[in-house]
């Protein structure tokens, strides 16, 4: 940062210095230039009402400064480039114009150039043609010794300032530099201090600038999501061992009691009956938990498929209706004719499924489940509704987190593990919707999965 500052400064103070050098030079050269047409000017006035004649006490000795420099050179030429008068010493200090650069002179205003004298001092000169019936032209030369010794001067302080410039950038950008990474360096002192069992540890924003202000406040946000992600990570991995405790100390006690001693190929075959029972629940336990991983990870790509909705729902309403049916509970299906949408036709399935498994389970006999069908916009809603005994409100923002059940003591929370619904929540967000629940203790609850009808409208 300190080397990007100095040199990002110390360019703009050379380009400044430099546009102000040249500015300086080019202001230097138009006003002797200017000062050169004025003396053009005066001295084509004074040969007009003089006789020719030489010397200091000549109308061209009278145009020299006097006693300073720069010195005013004034000389007259025929066209040919002979010299018919000129200061005294002019052709000491410069050469006669050859006939050919007369030749190149403009009939109106007049040529500048610049030249060396012939002992290497550097001379400005103005030549215009003179008025008059035979052909002459008038040199005027300026003397800019005194010029180039200022902006010699000039260069030599320029280049102090520019050394002593460079020093104070480089200073003045460490100091800088410094003072703008010791926000930095609090942070990372902050983060080096993170661990695992540190996540509750924030970055102070006071006193830090606007620019750093945002990201430390990004920063604690991230380590917000953590936090919470770690505590998802640790009452899930409880949770499963839980779970999975139970029915392995089942399997356990029952293959104990059948070794404690000889029994019958029937006793046996209980005992292994019950043994296959509990292997099953492990393994839809296991398989529910491999889904819901490979959902958060979105390791499967949605197989879409245009569907009928109405015809979706009535087969997995048909699979269900015998056990809805064992337990008194009446099944009906309504669904929008012509509705369709584009999902995943295993996954929509087992979203519905879960949905009426949970409601039959939790509906008394003698109620009712209504499963149904409706347009929304770009929507498409399902919606499944039971006549059960409803959930509390302090339950509802729970129900889809894994793991969660109301009741340990309600009708099939032993068999259920508590991710059905979490599951169902899995699968609706995968095909980017969302779901709703409403619900009334003692009058029943209505779930409602909103899924985009197309692809393209996620």
């Amino acid at each position: 940062m300190t080397l990007w500052y100095v040199l990002s400064a110390f360019a703009l103070i050379i380009v400044a210095t430099g546009l102000l050098y040249w500015v300086l030079v080019n202001g230097m050269y138009r006003e002797d230039l200017h000062d050169l047409g004025d003396n053009l000017e005066n001295a084509a006035l004074l040969l007009g009402s003089s006789s020719g004649q030489q010397g200091a006490s000549s109308p061209l000795g009278a145009l020299r400064a006097r006693g300073h420099r720069p010195d005013i050179y004034v000389r007259v030429l025929d066209s040919s480039g002979r010299v018919l008068i000129e200061t005294p010493g002019l052709s000491r200090q410069l050469p006669v114009p050859t006939k050919a650069a007369l030749a190149a002179i403009p009939a109106s205003g007049g040529a500048s150039r610049e030249i060396l004298s012939r002992q290497g001092e550097p001379f400005l000169t103005l030549m215009a043609p003179m008025a008059g019936a035979q052909p002459r032209f008038l040199e005027v030369a300026l003397d800019r010794a005194h010029d180039e010794f200022l902006l010699a001067r000039y260069r030599k302080r320029l280049w102090l300032v520019l050394g002593a410039s460079l020093v104070l950038c480089a200073v003045v950008g460490f100091l800088i530099a410094r003072g703008g990474m010791r926000p930095i360096e609090g942070i990372s002192r902050t983060a080096e201090r993170i661990r695992a069992t540190t996540l509750h540890e924030r970055i102070s924003t006071d006193g830090l600038p606007q620019e750093l202000r945002g990201l430390a406040e990004t920063f604690n946000s991230m380590l917000d999501r953590l936090e919470q992600s770690f505590a998802h990570i640790s009452q899930f991995s409880d949770d499963v061992a839980h779970e999975l405790r139970t029915p392995i100390n089942n399997l356990r006690g029952e293959i104990e009691v059948a070794l404690g001693k000889a029994r019958s190929a029937e006793e046996y075959r209980d005992v292994l009956g019950s043994c296959f029972e509990e292997c099953t629940r492990i393994a839809r336990l296991i398989r529910t938990l491999l889904f819901l991983a490979r959902s958060d990870t979105a390791a499967d790509a949605l197989q879409r498929e245009p569907l009928d909705v109405g015809e979706e729902l009535a087969t997995v309403g048909a699979f269900y209706e015998a056990a809805a049916g064992e337990g008194g509970v009446q099944l009906r299906i309504e669904s929008a004719p012509g509705l369709r949408a584009e999902l995943d036709r295993t996954l929509l399935q087992q979203a519905i499924g879960n949905l009426i498994s949970n409601a039959v389970a939790h509906t008394p006999a003698g109620g009712s489940v209504e499963l149904a069908a409706t347009a929304r916009g770009q929507d498409v809603v399902i919606t499944v509704t039971d006549s059960g005994c409803g959930i509390a409100p302090q339950h509802l923002p729970h129900v889809f987190e894994r793991f969660y059940r109301i009741e340990q003591s309600r009708t099939g929370s032993q068999q259920n593990a508590g991710l059905g619904l979490a599951v169902v929540k899995s699968i609706v967000s995968r095909h980017g919707g969302r779901v709703e629940i409403e619900s009334q203790v003692g009058e029943g609850t209505r779930v409602g999965l909103i899924l985009p009808a197309s692809a393209a409208a996620m």
